[in-house]
Order: C-alpha cells, then sequence, then structure tokens
C-alpha cells in the first residue's frame, strides 16, 4: 500500500510534481518551465516530446530527493483543458498539440454557433468556441486534410503523456467533458456530433473515472518509480477546485492567474439559459458549473511590457494603482486583449479604453487595468451564479491571491468574502487526492477539505461596494454599446494580417 502520494500537474508554462505524505503535507518538489510556440498569429502550439521530457525529469528529481521507490508511492495527474494531439497508431505525434488560447478555427466557430444555436451547448455544456474540439477538429478536417487521415488518434496532452508512461490509452470524464464531445446526461461520447464532424469514435480514447488506476509507471521511462500505480486524474481547472477545498454544494473557487475562472460545485450538470457558463465533470459524481476569461495577470505582463528596462514588478505596478482613487476618475478599461470567452463568448471582443482624457496619468490606467480584471471577473462570477445561486464561501486562488491590494478590490467589487488558503497547492494536490482514492486512502475526495487551513478572510467595504455596484452597470453598459464594434475591427485586422502574409 502507498505510503506517499505524487501530483503531477501540466500546465501551459510548466510542469510541477509535489510529493506529499499520508497528511497531504508536501515533502518535495520539482518543477520544469515549457515554451509555448506561436507559428502563426492565433496558433497556440506546444511540443508534445518536450512535455514529457519534462514530466519525466520533474518525476525523477523529486523522488531522487526523498529515495522513493514505486512501491511506496501512487502518482495522480493533472493537466490544462482543451488541448488537441493527432497521433498515428504508435500513437506518436503528427504535430504540435494545439492549445485552450489556439484561435485559428475562430471562423468555423463563428460558422458552427449560427449552425447549431445553443444546441451543442446543452447537450455537451461547451460553447461553440475555438477552445473545444469541435471547431479544432472542423478546421483539421478542412486545412490539414492529408493530416487528418493519417490520425489514428485524436487525444489530449495528458492522454499522449500517460500512454507513454503506462501503455494504455484512455481519457477520464473530467477531460472529456471540456473537449465540447462529451454527452452531459450519459457521460458518453456524443455519437451524432461525432458523426456531423466526420469522427470515427474509435479515434477518441476509452473514458474513465479521475480516480480510477490507469496503468503503472514503466521501469525503462522512470526507473526510480517502475510499477507505481498511477490514477488518471482530471484537468488542472477541475482539480484546483480541490486544492482549495471548493468540494461541496455552495462552494466557489476564485482563480485569477494569466487567465481567470470561477467554479461552483454542482451534484448534476447544469446549463446557462443564454449558453454564458460552462459545466464540466470533477470525479465521483461532481459536476463543475462555472465561467473563463482569456484575462486577467497576462494584462499585467502586457502591461510591464510596454516600459523600457528596468520593467516594474507586479508590487510596483500595484503601488502605482493605488495612487489613483477607485473607479481611476472616469476611466474604464475593458480587458479583451486576448479575446473573450465567458460570459459573452464573443469571438471578435478586443481591448478597449475608454473615457481616457489629458488628466489622466500612468496611476489611472493602471488602476482602469486592474479594476477592469476584476469587473470581468465579477460579471463572470454573477452570470454563474444565476445558474447555482450566489456561493456561500469563496476560496481565491492563483496569483492574485497573493495579492493585498489586489484581494481587497476583488472582495469590495464582488462584494464576496474572499478565502485564501495558508499555502497555495493548487491542481497538483488535487491530482494527488486522485490517487489516494484510487488507492482507497479516502473514500472521497472532498473528505480532505478539512485538512486546508486558509488565512483570515478578505472582507469588502461596504461603502466601496456600493460604488463598485454603479461602476459594474457602467461597465456593463459601455460593453453592449461598443460590442458591435468588436467585429469591425477584427476582421479589419484579419484583413491587415492577410495583406502582412500574402503582400
Amino acid at each position: 500500500m502507498s505510503r506517499s502520494f505524487m501530483g503531477v500537474d501540466i500546465g501551459t508554462s510548466g510542469v510541477r510534481a509535489v510529493i506529499y505524505n499520508e497528511e497531504l503535507a508536501p515533502v518535495s518538489e520539482a518543477t520544469r518551465s515549457l515554451s509555448v510556440l506561436t507559428p502563426k498569429p492565433a496558433w497556440v502550439e506546444q511540443d508534445p516530446k518536450l512535455i514529457l521530457r519534462a514530466v519525466i525529469d520533474v518525476m525523477e528529481e523529486v523522488t531522487t530527493r526523498t529515495s522513493t521507490t514505486g512501491k511506496e508511492i501512487a502518482i495522480g495527474f493533472s493537466c490544462m483543458m482543451h488541448s488537441l494531439l493527432a497521433c498515428d497508431d504508435k500513437m506518436e505525434p503528427l504535430d504540435n498539440a494545439w492549445l485552450w488560447s489556439d484561435l485559428r478555427s475562430t471562423a468555423v466557430a463563428k460558422r458552427l454557433q449560427a449552425e447549431y444555436d445553443l444546441t451543442l451547448y446543452h447537450r455537451t455544456g461547451c460553447p461553440t468556441h475555438p477552445a473545444f474540439w469541435p471547431s479544432k477538429l472542423a478546421w483539421l478536417y478542412e486545412e490539414r486534410r492529408n493530416q487528418w487521415r493519417t490520425a489514428r488518434y485524436f487525444v489530449s496532452l495528458k492522454d499522449y503523456v500517460l500512454y507513454h508512461l503506462t501503455d494504455r490509452l484512455a481519457t477520464d470524464y473530467s477531460t472529456a467533458s471540456s473537449t465540447g464531445l462529451l454527452a452531459l446526461r450519459s457521460k458518453q461520447w456524443d455519437v451524432e456530433l461525432l458523426r456531423e464532424l466526420r469522427v470515427d469514435i474509435g479515434k477518441l480514447p476509452p473514458l474513465m473515472e479521475p480516480t480510477e488506476i490507469i496503468g503503472h509507471i514503466k521501469e525503462h521511462l522512470v526507473p526510480s518509480l517502475a510499477g507505481a500505480p498511477v490514477a488518471i486524474g482530471g484537468t488542472d481547472g477541475t482539480l484546483s477546485n480541490v486544492g482549495v477545498g471548493a468540494t461541496t454544494c455552495g462552494d466557489m473557487a476564485l482563480m485569477i492567474g494569466s487567465s481567470a475562472a470561477c467554479r461552483t460545485i454542482s451534484h448534476e450538470p447544469k446549463t446557462h439559459s443564454r449558453g454564458s457558463t460552462w459545466c464540466y465533470y470533477l470525479a465521483q459524481d461532481i459536476w463543475l458549473v462555472g465561467g473563463a476569461t482569456n484575462n486577467g495577470g497576462n494584462i499585467l505582463q502586457w502591461l510591464q511590457g510596454l516600459w523600457p528596462d528596468p520593467k516594474p514588478s507586479f508590487d510596483e505596478l500595484s503601488n502605482l494603482a493605488a495612487k489613483a482613487p477607485p473607479g481611476a476618475e472616469g476611466l474604464l478599461f475593458l480587458t479583451f486583449l486576448a479575446g473573450e470567452r465567458s460570459p459573452t463568448w464573443n469571438l471578435h471582443s478586443r481591448g478597449t479604453l475608454m473615457g481616457l482624457t489629458i488628466s489622466h496619468d500612468l496611476p489611472h490606467i493602471a488602476r482602469a487595468i486592474f479594476e477592469g480584471i476584476c469587473l470581468q471577473a465579477t460579471d463572470m462570477c454573477q452570470t454563474v451564479a444565476e445558474v447555482m445561486g450566489m456561493p456561500h464561501t469563496v476560496r481565491a486562488t492563483g496569483g492574485f491571491a497573493k495579492s493585498p491590494f489586489w484581494l481587497q478590490m476583488m472582495a469590495d467589487m464582488s462584494g464576496l468574502a474572499l478565502q485564501v488558503t495558508s499555502t497555495e497547492q493548487g491542481s497538483a494536490f488535487g491530482a494527488a487526492v486522485m490517487a489516494m482514492v484510487a488507492q482507497g486512502y479516502t473514500r472521497h475526495f472532498a473528505d480532505v477539505r478539512g485538512q486546508i487551513s486558509l488565512a483570515t478572510p478578505i472582507l469588502p467595504d461596504p461603502m466601496a461596494n456600493r460604488f463598485y455596484q454603479d461602476l459594474q452597470a457602467v461597465y456593463r453598459q459601455a460593453y453592449q454599446r461598443v460590442a458591435n464594434s468588436f467585429e469591425l475591427i477584427s476582421d479589419w485586422q484579419a484583413l491587415g494580417q492577410e495583406e502582412i502574409d500574402n503582400p
């Protein structure tokens, strides 16, 4: 029986492995950075072989430090959502993997939106958007017909990695539910949709519960872990809820990292009447209803990049923003620099700075950007609450949970008390819990909620909240009035890029 548990988290920016003891205290950790490839505008890819190498490296490093063997440990996996990889009959990649942020299939997604309206959304829980597999697969069929014919399997990055570690091909219900191809009610691949997309169901992996053992580590890949049982695990977003203890009805996890998301626990799949949210499977008959935006800390990274060297630190940006009053004296920032997902799923949204006058300076702009991110996150949380009701508890996670300035702004903006874990656990912790359940150490993943310690909650200031409610109304009206211009601007941008590509 295992005496320790490893969580391996495959993210966009890096791979992380953490070993936990039986009390779920972290013992050892290793990380490797990953690079993102952008061969063309809107194309966002990663090399799957480099990811597999990084996974092996971090697993070897943490076990070497602790002298852990495969007989003493069980392993669980977490991975970013929405990746798509075409492989041959030996499960070797035919190309790089497409990531969640790849937007090359935008035109296809627009066509599918017009064709299906909300039908697919209510069947699969996933809005029609280039992040999901239907538009990606349709684009592949139309634009890369030879690769389409050669492909024996369509898999996620985690499916690829686990196949090479264990010699077994499968995917978990959590990952499958985030593709846009899984029927919510039956928890099976949507056969009708696959037929319409010309996808042979045999090219998709078999389905497993996230707490099931997919196989054991092969000796020649990671000798120190030979024979270690591997729980197939799930997606980083869903397992992040486990990591912060947002695992019972009424719990919401609010994450602002490079992007942002909020996720609420449900005992059954639920969708929004306007298609504004998504619904993914977590594990053990628990679902998540939530929303996600492409824009969060990446906007602050963009702002930092505008400075000449030396560039300001995050704390320096926060201090700069704090010099301006709430509302930035009428300056409003719509954050859609990286497009948009929840709640509008507008494929053409673009960043917009509104109300700029000669009296505004850098502190106002910095404050408007912080507030714009919080306004968007608040809108997203309120949209999720339309389906699930207001949350009883909100657990904050991601980079913003380390910033007192940003946390207080978010609490004031949303009117919600924010609970922060004393230590950042995240998806690797959730993956390790999947391994614990698989090994029988605990009956249900929610049983570990009480082992997650919390810091003092961040409470909203009532006066600031009243002010920000008024600003939220202005934000929504401003968005509605400029939304019709987004398509015009994005089409103009695309035309300019086409002229550059084909002079």
